[in-house]
């Protein structure tokens, strides 16, 4: 991994990549989670380092170390997806009521292909978070048969 991508995202946070760094953004984590947010998450560089920028919007402090960022990487992966944009939500969702349907693939555009992608990342054995699934994206995953409710509780996932 390019040592270029960790001094660009830690200058995007406000940090001074060849000054004093807190003990966290020093080593090997960081350039764990860069390469997790690229290999697993499927980021490029220039959207971690667009959503770096904008958690700092939300958040004027830096972050104490890279896994502060993690949530912030799920989301813009969920984003690029089309899971949990407002058009992709079932129902009424500019009041932000629930329709009360149950999660179903005609719900989501795309559903096939953000399902697959899912299903692949939990039937491996790479990096998973558990917060990544939430129960929309675990119903669609065992409505289709791609995941059993066995490997979904072994990788930590309800």
């Amino acid at each position: 991994m390019p040592d270029d991508l960790l001094a660009d995202l830690l200058g995007a946070l406000g940090f001074d990549p060849d000054g004093h760094l807190p003990g966290l953004w020093q080593g090997a984590p960081p350039r764990a989670h860069l390469r997790r947010w690229r290999d697993d998450l499927g980021l490029s560089a220039e959207q971690i380092i667009r959503v770096a920028k904008e958690t700092r919007k939300e958040h004027p402090t830096p972050p104490d170390g890279p896994r502060a960022l993690d949530r912030a990487m799920e989301r813009a992966v969920r984003r690029k997806s089309g899971i949990g944009s407002p058009a992709s939500r079932p129902g009424n969702a500019m009041c932000g009521r629930r329709s009360g349907k149950s999660a179903s693939s005609e719900a989501l555009p795309g559903a096939e292909a953000v399902t697959a992608f899912y299903a692949e990342l939990v039937n491996s054995d790479r990096f998973l978070p558990a917060s990544m699934i939430s129960n929309t994206i675990r119903d669609l995953l065992l409505a289709s048969g791609l995941v059993t409710a066995g490997r979904l509780r072994k990788r930590g996932i309800a």
